[in-house]
């Protein structure tokens, strides 16, 4: 499940690179208030995903070997 979360934080933090350069550019036209506001949510799922994550998995690795 690490890999997917960390693909899937990839991709939105792409995305939010190409938003942010793109505007700098003059390819899009979007207000920067819109771009500010992407990026705050990213960070809002990211805290939320690190408080969250660590009280669900609190049992940590049960069984098995490495």
């Amino acid at each position: 499940m690490e890999n997917k979360d960390n693909f899937t934080f990839s991709v939105l933090n792409s995305a939010g690179w190409f938003l942010t350069i793109a505007n700098i550019a003059g390819i899009t036209q979007l207000p920067w208030h819109a771009i500010l506001g992407y990026w705050l949510v990213l960070l809002l799922i990211c805290l939320a995903t690190a408080i969250i994550d660590p009280l669900v998995n609190k049992g940590g690795d049960k069984g098995g070997e490495k």
